[in-house]
C-alpha cells in the first residue's frame, strides 16, 4: 500500500496589510476656532525707537530760557573788567575769554535741546548739574564784594598776583552773580519738572550702573581735590643777602581750602561737596542720556576752569600752575570719559540684573 502524503505544513499566517493612510491636505492656515492670538515673537522688521520722548512741559522751557540767559550773561562778563585791585583794573586777556566760553556754550546747547524738545532729560540733567555747581561758585563770587580787609594780603585775580590794598568789584562780578542766580533758579525748576518730563529708553544701561558708579566716584575725587587744592602757585623767591647768603622765601599765591577766608571758604566747601554728591547721583538718572548730560555738565565746568588756569599760569613769570589746575584738567577729562563710556556702553553678556531673551 502506498503511503498517504502528509499535508504540507502551513507557514506563518500572512500579516494583514493596513491600508495606506490618506495624505493629509496641506494646511492653508489655522482653523478659525477663536480670536487670533497676538504673536509674542519680536518683530525685527521695525526696530523699536531707542528713546521715547513725550511733550516738553512749559516749565521745562522756562528753565531752559533762564539757563540760556545765564549762559549769555557769563559770556558777556568774560569781556568786561572784573575788578580794580589797588590801582590796576583786571580784565581777562583774549585767549582766556575764548576758553571761558566752553562752560556757557555747553549750558546754551543743553538749553536749546530742551527748548527744541529734543532729548529733554539730557538737557535738563546738564542744566541741573550746572545749577548745582553755580551754588558754590556763586558763594565764592560773593567774596569779591568784600572790602580789602576781608581779603588775603596777596591774591590771584584772573591770573594776576596782586596785593589787595584795595578791592573794588567791577561790572563782570555783578554779571556773574546774576548768571549764577539764574542758574540756581534753573536748578530749582529742573527739580520741579523732572518727573513730569517724559523720556525713557530700553533700560539696557541698568546692569552697567554699578560700574559707572565706581568710574564717577574716581572722577569726583579728582574734582573735589581740584576745588580743595590751590589753582596757582608762585615760584619761590631766592633772596641774596649782603654776605652772599641765599635765603629761599615762599611767595604767596592761591591757598588750599583750610587757609581760605569767609565766603571763599564757604563757597569752596559747598562746591566740593556738590561735585562729589552730584557725580554719584548722575549715574542713577534715567534714561542713560540723563546720566550723560549730568556728567557732561561737570566735565564742561572743570575743563573750562582747567584750560583757563593753564593759560593764566603761562602768561606771567611770577605764577605757575598749581595742583588744583592740573586736577581740574584731570577731572574734566575723567568726567568726559565716563560720559562717553555711558553713551556707548552696551551689556555684552549676562550682567547682574539682566534678563536674556528666552530666559523667562
Amino acid at each position: 500500500m502506498s503511503k498517504a502524503r502528509r499535508p504540507a505544513k502551513a507557514g506563518p499566517p500572512a500579516k494583514a496589510v493596513r491600508p495606506a493612510k490618506a495624505a493629509r491636505p496641506a494646511k492653508a492656515g489655522r482653523a478659525a476656532t477663536g480670536p487670533a492670538r497676538p504673536s509674542t515673537r519680536p518683530d525685527n522688521s521695525a526696530p523699536a525707537p531707542r528713546h521715547v520722548v513725550g511733550p516738553v512741559p512749559p516749565l521745562a522751557r522756562v528753565v531752559a530760557a533762564l539757563a540760556l540767559l545765564a549762559a549769555l550773561t557769563v559770556a558777556v562778563a568774560a569781556f568786561l573788567p572784573y575788578a580794580e585791585v589797588g590801582r590796576e583794573v583786571v580784565t581777562a586777556p583774549p585767549l582766556d575769554r575764548l576758553l571761558a566760553l566752553l562752560w556757557p556754550l555747553t549750558v546754551a546747547a543743553a538749553a536749546v535741546s530742551v527748548l527744541a524738545g529734543v532729548l529733554p532729560r539730557l538737557g535738563l540733567a546738564a542744566l541741573g548739574a550746572t545749577g548745582a555747581v553755580a551754588v558754590g561758585t556763586g558763594i565764592r563770587e560773593l567774596y569779591q564784594l568784600g572790602s580789602a580787609g576781608s581779603h588775603r594780603a596777596v591774591e590771584v585775580f584772573l591770573g594776576r598776583r596782586l596785593v589787595t590794598t584795595a578791592v573794588e568789584p567791577r561790572l563782570a562780578v555783578y554779571l556773574l552773580l546774576a548768571a549764577y542766580a539764574l542758574l540756581v533758579l534753573a536748578l530749582v525748576g529742573t527739580l520741579l519738572v523732572w518727573s513730569r518730563t517724559t523720556m525713557e529708553d530700553a533700560g539696557d544701561f541698568d546692569p552697567l550702573r554699578p560700574r559707572a558708579l565706581v568710574l564717577a566716584a574716581v572722577a569726583a575725587l579728582a574734582g573735589v581735590l581740584a576745588v580743595v587744592a590751590p589753582t596757582h602757585d608762585a615760584p619761590d623767591d631766592v633772596v641774596v643777602g649782603p654776605s652772599g647768603f641765599r635765603t629761599t622765601m615762599s611767595v604767596p599765591a592761591d591757598v588750599t581750602l583750610p587757609e581760605r577766608l569767609g565766603l571763599d571758604l564757604a563757597g569752596s566747601a559747598v562746591l566740593a561737596l556738590t561735585v562729589f554728591v552730584l557725580a554719584l547721583v548722575a549715574v542713577t538718572l534715567r534714561p542713560r542720556l540723563a546720566a550723560v548730560g549730568c556728567l557732561g555738565g561737570l566735565s564742561a565746568y572743570f575743563l573750562g576752569s582747567g584750560l583757563v588756569a593753564v593759560t593764566q599760569a603761562g602768561r606771567y613769570d611770577d605764577l605757575q600752575l598749581g595742583p588744583g589746575g592740573w586736577l581740574a584738567l584731570l577731572a574734566g577729562v575723567l568726567f568726559a570719559g565716563v560720559a562717553g563710556w555711558a553713551t556707548l556702553a552696551r551689556p555684552t553678556a549676562a550682567e547682574p540684573g539682566e534678563v536674556l531673551p528666552g530666559s523667562g
